[in-house]
């Protein structure tokens, strides 16, 4: 097995070859570029039948060379960039080049770390759908700094409309945005997970877009983690104590997704009703609550993608997880 890992930048790709071990063995530079990544890919495969490469996750600098690799069926391992800081605080001298960073990249890939990615994990509905949500909170701030303006300045109206017709014109790119990603999703899919209670189809087709497909997680407790929804957990010895907070490390735009349908189907469904009202009474605040029901909206997607059918209300409020974990064994 030959590793190939890169410390990517918009202009160049600094690489190593590893072997299986991570064990570096050489050092090379490559330009940013379709067609040199292209000819150096080929001759690699050529090169090295067992090949496996990986980068860290950088903005879309890493998107063309891990197209690429998609493309030829080589593996791609997409590194979290909180690994290879944690890797570097570990070492004694604390080194960082991207000679370095590139090494230690190896050194996670030759251990299995990082996300497999896949073509589908390419495609460019999530940035199209991540984009609309960014332009979407920027009309929110926009509008609210208009009715401040109102208030303290009334007088200001030609101001105040010049305002108005921005806000209008975002609304209109992220209707624009969010139609054409509502076009290019899975309307099977989108349907199938319309049936649980709290999930329209905004927050469907940001279900799919962020998961991309159900088999990257083998329980639901792990889509929960990917979401952020997990709380962190600290131990010591044989003291183990969970807080409140949230791990908050996977996800945001599936995090928010999972709140906004918790919000919803605690005031529409019975059965997550009931569960809201009992976490309240057992002494959570709103926001705890409503977290814990946004699991249980998790728990829901999972069976529902994974079993391939539609949601059914069911007596036990807590069958959800049951299901799920007859899915993943």
């Amino acid at each position: 097995m030959t590793i190939l890992a890169f410390d990517v930048s918009k202009h160049e790709l600094v690489g190593v070859r590893a072997d299986k071990n991570g064990a570096v063995k050489e050092n090379f530079v490559l330009p940013n570029t379709p067609k040199e990544i292209n000819t150096f890919l080929r001759s690699a495969k050529k090169l090295h039948p067992k090949i496996i490469m990986g980068s860290e996750a950088t903005a879309e600098y890493h998107r063309e060379i891990a197209k690429q690799a998609c493309d030829l069926k080589i593996p791609f391992r997409l590194i979290n960039p909180i690994l290879t800081k944690q890797f570097t605080r570990s070492t004694i001298r604390k080194r960082k080049t991207d000679k370095t960073d590139a090494a230690i990249i190896a050194k996670l890939i030759a251990n299995g770390e990082g996300t497999l990615l896949t073509k589908r994990s390419l495609d460019s509905l999530k940035p199209l759908h991540r984009t609309a949500n960014s332009i979407n909170v920027l009309k929110k701030t926009l509008a609210a700094m208009l009715a401040h303006l109102q208030q303290i300045s009334p007088e200001e109206t030609t101001i105040h409309e010049e305002i108005r017709t921005a806000i209008d014109l975002l609304e209109h790119i992220v209707i624009q945005i969010r139609s054409h990603v509502q076009k290019h999703t899975d309307p099977t899919l989108k349907k199938l997970l319309m049936t649980i209670p709290g999930i329209g189809e905004t927050i469907a087709a940001t279900l799919i877009a962020e998961i991309e497909t159900i088999e990257r997680f083998s329980n639901a407790n792990k889509l929960v983690a990917f979401a952020g929804l997990d709380p962190r957990v600290r131990q010591s010895g044989v003291s183990l104590n969970r807080n409140t907070k949230l791990t908050k490390r996977g996800s945001p735009h599936l995090r928010q997704s999972a709140f906004i349908a918790a919000y919803i189907a605690a005031r529409h469904d019975p059965e997550l009703k009931k569960y809201f009202e009992k976490k309240m009474k057992e002494g959570k605040r709103y926001k705890e609550a409503t977290v814990a029901t946004a699991r249980k909206i998790l728990y829901r997607v999972f069976a529902v993608w994974k079993r391939g059918t539609p949601y059914e209300k069911r007596n036990d409020i807590s069958s959800e997880k049951n299901v799920s974990k007859k899915l993943s064994t």
